[in-house]
């Protein structure tokens, strides 16, 4: 039986995970069941784009898939879609926030990787791509780096290198958390941290002309600024120039969201260029992102979700009784002791909402609706799409069902917007060097 629409497709998909374990192979069988069924031709292991009846039944969606030769896995096999203005890979993809903005300007997306199976269900129904899972399969043979001939014969080149790298070990929550439970921190983590040195050898390999990177704030400081020490370090001994290059200048390379959006969010962005290409076009130039005021309110995002009224919201979205006693509990002792820490109850709507995290789905206290009619209800959470028009993503984006899923994917996201600026920046710079094809440099 052919899947009808992109919800059965989304459910068929959670259907086979939950059994299988495997979204690639998920979405692989269901993509090679609508090919077999339109044209009987290719067989399961052929290096084919089973697309066809994709094509018919969802215009734009075609999940384009193709076997890599060596490891097991999915690549992103694009159709030729004529001229584009350059070519990227999207590492550390999530849901796909830089996909939105490169794409915007004008790009074609040849790779994407992503570990999480929930993110690469929402960008495989997004953006018909099945992203890779875990980089280090292309990257390290164990605990050894893979030279990079072998890593440069098994990637796709691509312009741009886009990745939002795993930031947990450098925000400041994460290094409180890791310090109290004596815990390795930064490039020092054994975990996540060390996905910085997988950027470093595609792009060793690959050579894009520039890398879109971004992170959190606290990455600037953290470890008295041994660590972007070492990042830009890291990135200048691959051959590239790094912009923002004012790098003694308070808040370098920060960008705050609500220039853009109603949300406070400041995240490192940086980009970094290859040096014989900044030698020939000069210095990159970032997007003004300065503001007198936030580009809109709580209150504008909260009337743009017209999915449901207010009282549904209410009603779907509200906290427990008990929830919300605990908040108000918590608050209670963090004001005795004078910590500064508070649950952030929205009083005032006219303002900014607070930094969304990937923690929310847990208890929502980053940014509570209190109940403007005053009937004594619990305040809500966001609805999953208010996350969404907050992180700037388009109204036709799919979000998952289930909301505590929903709710870390806008949280570990980018803000569209900003990046989609920042594109636009690179596209017009890399002009001169890039052909009408994308990736040929003149």
């Amino acid at each position: 039986m052919g899947v009808r629409n992109l919800a059965e497709l989304a459910h068929r998909v959670d259907d086979l995970v939950g059994r299988d374990g495997d979204v690639d192979l998920a979405l692989a069988l269901l993509t090679h069941q609508q090919a077999v069924a339109s044209d009987p031709r290719p067989r399961p292991g052929d290096k084919s784009v089973y697309r066809r009846r994709f094509d018919e039944e969802f215009p734009g969606l075609a999940l384009r898939i193709g076997v890599l030769p060596t490891i097991r896995g999915y690549v992103v096999q694009p159709r030729n879609r004529g001229s584009v203005a350059f070519t990227f890979a999207d590492l550390f993809a999530g849901i796909g926030g830089f996909h939105l903005a490169l794409g915007h300007a004008g790009g074609r997306c040849v790779f994407a990787s992503e570990w999480d199976t929930n993110a690469r269900v929402t960008y495989a129904v997004n953006h018909g791509i099945v992203p890779f899972g875990d980089i280090r399969l292309l990257t390290r043979n164990g605990d050894r780096d893979r030279p990079s001939a072998e890593i440069k014969g098994d990637l796709p080149t691509a312009d741009v290198i886009a990745a939002g790298f795993p930031c947990q070990p450098f925000s400041l929550a994460g290094v409180s958390s890791r310090n109290h439970h004596g815990k390795e921190h930064g490039l020092r983590c054994d975990t996540q941290g060390t996905l910085f040195h997988d950027i470093v050898l595609l792009a060793e390999a690959l050579k894009p002309k520039v890398l879109l990177l971004e992170n959190v704030k606290n990455l600037a400081s953290h470890d008295g600024g041994n660590t972007i020490r070492v990042i830009r370090d890291e990135i200048e001994s691959a051959g590239y120039t790094v912009f923002p290059s004012n790098f003694d200048e308070r808040g370098w390379a920060v960008v705050d969201s609500q220039a853009v959006s109603a949300q406070r969010r400041k995240r490192v962005y940086m980009v970094c260029v290859r040096n014989e290409i900044s030698r020939r076009l000069g210095p990159f130039t970032m997007p003004d992102f300065g503001f007198e005021r936030p580009a809109s309110t709580l209150r504008e995002v909260i009337d743009l979700d017209t999915s449901m009224t207010d009282d549904e919201k209410f009603d779907r979205f509200g906290i427990s009784e008990r929830l919300w006693r605990s908040h108000l509990e918590r608050d209670r002792r963090h004001w005795e002791r004078a910590n500064g820490f508070s649950t952030n109850f929205m009083y005032d709507l006219d303002q900014p909402a607070p930094t969304l995290v990937a923690r929310y789905f847990k208890d929502g206290k980053d940014c509570l609706i209190v109940d403007p009619t005053r009937r004594g209800r619990p305040p809500r959470m966001l609805t999953p799409r208010e996350c969404a028009i907050l992180q700037t993503f388009p109204e036709r984006f799919l979000i998952p069902e289930a909301k505590s899923v929903a709710y870390k994917q806008f949280g570990n996201s980018i803000t569209v917007e900003v990046a989609r600026r920042i594109a636009k920046q690179i596209a017009s710079y890399l002009r001169p060097v890039i052909g009408t094809s994308g990736g040929r440099s003149r």
